[in-house]
Parts: structure tokens; C-alpha cells; sequence
């Protein structure tokens, strides 16, 4: 009787321990590696001063005086705006891989409006597209991205999306470590596993999740730049853009935005080995790279110049980056491009053209595409791709 009484117990444990970690393990599914997330390539509070996961998040951006909308990020289990990432392709389709920063995620878009989105339905759903945009970020995270990304997917192609802002005074630095990939244990309990990850990168959100955080929180926070810097920058805007600004209602890093392009457009960018490591990590696993110029609406037209100006007090009224002065960038890596036999797409003209039609394609206020030019830019991509 003692041993048969033994026995429930023990098969009673068991049955609460399997059904626990049952539910544990439907409310926090996990991606098949565990040491691949976005928060090896980006810093979430900007200044470099910590980082969590992203991974099952929604993001929140708004810029209150262009729309009222609230665009969500919905992350996935890596911590990127997409749909759940498989390192085995899908049958019957190739894969593309999207690299660059928020023009990528889709920042001012919906989900199902992002360039990597577009480009997937040009191609009639012959590729999967996945969305590798990093918000924040610029060249040295996306060529750490592709090292890590390109030999884990294996995409047939990778496109290395650079905006205007992206080429600055600094090289970029090519990664000196690559991703040697682990798969999580399926044998450690789940709990075990989730207590691990909270402890070291902060909560995560189970399969539920419903609710959203903002990108850019409003003062007082750290990550916002007008809680230490407030009486400094609202010399360069307009009262009602610092009330924006400090409420987080528009992108508070835009400050005299415009003066910086103007510095760091007339002058060639500093490269470095870009474009040759680019090369070679695609070549290693046989994915054909694609490099992508995206202008700076102040590039292709003047008509954002009397909304750039209220957050840029001291920019001239007689500068206009719509000029060949102002084009070098595009040229430089087009040269660059084809002397390292690399496939470059400029899609400068393709957004001049719209915009001198009158089909304005960005945000007044935000910097950031509207829809139909992120929908434009994922179409031109694919019909420009040389599909050889």
C-alpha cells in the first residue's frame, strides 16, 4: 500500500510537471536559435546605454503632426517587424534578405507595407522577403547583420539597403566575430529557460501579447534626448515642435536634422571595406548581393525644406540639397559597385519623378516614407533586379 501510495504521488508530480511546462511552453514559444536576436545589433535606448529584448514586442511610433495614427511594430521571436523566421526556405520559393535601418522596418507603415513586403508581392510570391531593418542603426550593425544572418538563411539574394544619413565621416567596421549558431536545448524546462533570458535581457512577452510600448518615450526619459538637452535644442525649433518633441508625439532626434545632411552629402563617404566584406560573406553562401540607394527626401525635392526649417532654425533658405551638389553619395557607390562586380540600384530618380508629379511620398514632419513610397520602392527593387 505504502509503495502504491508512492507511486500516485510521484505520477501526480509528474503529470503537474509536464502539464506545466506544456503551458509554459505554448505562452512563451521560443525561435530555433538561441543566440541569434536583434539585440546583438542594436542598442534600444540610443544612447548606448542598455539593451532588451524586442523579441514578440509591439513598437509604437507616432508623429501626432502628420497623423493621428499609431503605426505598431509587431516584432518576432528575433526581434524583428516580421512574420516568424525558419532557417529551412520554403518549398517552391527563393528567399531575399533586407537589410538597412528604420526605411526597411517600415517606420511611418503599416506592417504589410514595408518594402520587403512590397517586393514580395511584385515577385507573386516567388520570394519570401525577410524584413532585417534595425531602426537607429547604420552600417557597422548591418554588416555584423549579414554575417550573422546571411550564413544562418541562406537567402539566394541579400540586398544591402544604405539611406542617405548612413554614410558619415566613419568608416565602418567590418565584424570581427561570427555568429557560430546554437539551438536552443529542448530538454531544459521552459521556466528555467525564461528566468535565464529575463535575468539577463529583461521580460518577455508571452504569446498573448496585447500590449504596446513607444519607440521614443517622452521626458522624462533617458531615451529621450530633450530630458538632459532640453534648453540647448529648443533654440533650433519652433515652440510647438519642442512640445512635440518633448511628449514624444514626433521624433525627437530630428533636430537640426537637415544641417548634418547638408554636411555629410556634399562630402564622399568614407566606405571602407563595405562593400568587399558585403561581397564576400554573400559569395561564401552563394546569395548574390544587391546594393540599394535610398535618397533623403530633401535629395529629390525642396517641398519638405518649410518643414525641415522649423526644427533646423538656423538652416539657410537659400540651400537646396536637390542639387548635383548634394548627388555625390549615389555616384560613389555606383562606382564602387561595379568595379566589385556588385548589382546597384539607385532609386534617387524613381522618388524625383513621383515627387515632381506632386505624389509627395514622405511624411512632412517625420522623415520617414508614407506607404505607397515604401510600396514604390519594394516594386522598383524587384523590377530592377537583374533576376539572372
Amino acid at each position: 500500500m505504502k509503495l502504491n501510495k508512492i507511486a500516485k504521488i510521484t505520477l501526480y508530480i509528474v503529470g503537474v510537471f509536464i502539464f506545466q511546462e506544456l503551458i509554459f511552453r505554448y505562452t512563451y514559444p521560443i525561435p530555433e536559435i538561441q543566440n541569434f536576436d536583434r539585440i546583438n545589433f542594436t542598442y534600444l535606448n540610443f544612447d548606448g546605454s542598455g539593451s532588451k529584448h524586442s523579441r514578440d514586442h509591439i513598437w509604437e511610433w507616432r508623429s501626432d503632426l502628420d497623423t493621428s495614427y499609431v503605426f505598431k511594430h509587431y516584432m518576432n521571436r528575433y526581434g524583428f517587424r516580421d512574420s516568424e523566421w525558419l532557417i529551412e526556405k520554403p518549398k517552391h520559393k527563393k528567399r531575399a534578405l533586407f537589410i538597412g535601418d528604420s526605411f526597411v522596418e517600415g517606420v511611418m507603415a503599416q506592417q504589410e507595407t514595408t518594402i520587403p513586403r512590397a517586393f514580395e508581392k511584385a515577385s507573386s510570391n516567388t520570394f519570401e522577403a525577410l524584413n532585417g531593418g534595425l531602426l537607429g542603426c547604420g552600417l557597422d550593425a548591418y554588416l555584423q547583420l549579414a554575417a550573422d544572418a546571411i550564413p544562418l538563411f541562406k537567402p539566394d539574394v541579400a540586398f544591402l539597403c544604405i539611406y542617405a544619413n548612413d554614410l558619415g565621416e566613419d568608416k565602418p567596421k567590418v565584424p570581427e566575430f561570427y555568429l557560430e549558431p546554437e539551438r536552443f536545448n529542448i530538454l531544459k524546462p521552459r521556466l528555467l529557460e525564461i528566468m535565464s533570458q529575463i535575468k539577463t535581457y529583461g521580460p518577455l512577452k508571452n504569446r498573448w501579447r496585447n500590449s504596446s510600448e513607444p519607440y521614443l518615450p517622452a521626458v522624462p526619459n533617458k531615451r529621450n534626448p530633450w530630458t538632459n538637452l532640453g534648453d540647448s535644442l529648443a533654440l533650433h525649433v519652433i515652440p510647438k515642435i519642442a512640445t512635440q518633441m518633448k511628449q514624444a508625439l514626433l521624433n525627437p532626434f530630428l533636430t537640426n536634422a537637415i544641417v548634418k545632411e547638408e554636411l555629410y552629402l556634399k562630402s564622399p563617404p568614407k566606405l571602407g571595406e563595405t562593400l568587399q566584406f558585403f561581397k564576400y560573406i554573400c559569395e561564401e553562401n552563394s546569395t548574390k548581393p544587391v546594393v540599394i540607394y535610398i535618397p533623403s527626401r530633401n535629395q529629390v525635392s525642396d517641398y519638405y525644406l518649410p518643414f525641415e526649417r522649423q526644427y533646423a532654425l538656423s538652416f539657410p533658405d537659400t540651400i537646396s540639397l536637390n542639387t548635383s551638389k548634394y548627388q555625390i553619395h549615389q555616384q560613389f557607390l555606383k562606382s564602387q559597385s561595379q568595379s566589385l562586380n556588385i548589382e546597384f540600384i539607385d532609386l534617387t530618380e524613381t522618388i524625383r519623378q513621383e515627387e515632381i508629379k506632386g505624389n509627395h511620398l514622405y511624411w512632412n514632419y517625420d522623415q520617414h516614407m508614407k506607404a505607397q513610397g515604401y510600396t514604390l520602392l519594394g516594386k522598383t527593387i524587384w523590377k530592377n533586379l537583374d533576376k539572372n
